[in-house]
């Protein structure tokens, strides 16, 4: 089954793409960047850079509304670091910008957090899992890589698996809401581990 199946790695401009193709080639999936819409049995949406932008680069490609109706009627969607932030309604970085609005809940400056957090956070994060098919196979404990100044507070908390745990500082950190899911850090840049997160997403 996991041969079989088709992924599709939305390619908006400000996407991590090699790495993460890499990391679902590695499993042997037939993976496919495109900027245009594909037809497929699951959606990735990675992402680094402003919310804002994103938004803009999805709307001028078309996609935007195609990859919220593809989700909306159930096809599995994981979105690495802003991938997932612009699942949610509004971010503090772009005001007045929407997101794709599938999950509700704002995206917030670090910062808000503590004045003392190194902003951004990069770096190597320890991350404590729930219950999530895409966590299946890992302790409750593991450390992630991570590269971000932002961080989504979703309205259902229930929706949240996983929280960044370090120094005090505590926020969501992945999120997981029927075929939605979502991580903050990037599993492809996070060795075995991170590659798991893959492996489960795939099996979905």
């Amino acid at each position: 089954m996991i041969g079989k199946q088709k992924i599709w790695i939305v390619d908006y401009g400000m996407g991590n793409l090699k790495s993460v193709w890499g990391a679902f080639n590695f499993f042997g999936v037939n993976s496919v960047v495109s900027s245009s819409f594909e037809k497929a049995d699951k959606i990735v949406i990675p992402g680094v850079g402003a919310f804002g932008q994103a938004i803009y680069n999805l709307k001028k490609l078309n996609l935007f509304e195609k990859i919220k109706d593809e989700i909306l009627s159930g096809k599995p969607a994981l979105g690495i670091c802003l991938g997932m932030q612009i699942l949610f309604q509004f971010s503090e970085e772009s005001e007045g910008v929407e997101g794709l609005s599938l999950l509700r809940g704002v995206v917030k400056n670090l910062r808000n957090l503590s004045q003392n957090m190194r902003v951004p956070n990069i770096g190597w994060g320890r991350t404590n899992l729930k219950k999530s098919q895409i966590f299946s196979g890992l302790d409750q404990e593991e450390f992630f890589y991570y590269i971000h100044s932002y961080y989504v507070l979703p309205e259902d908390t229930e929706i949240i698996c996983a929280n960044f745990s370090s120094e005090n500082i505590n926020f969501a950190s992945a999120i997981n809401f029927q075929n939605i899911f979502g991580v903050q850090f990037h599993p492809e840049k996070s060795g075995l581990k991170g590659l798991k997160i893959i492996e489960n997403f795939i099996k979905v």
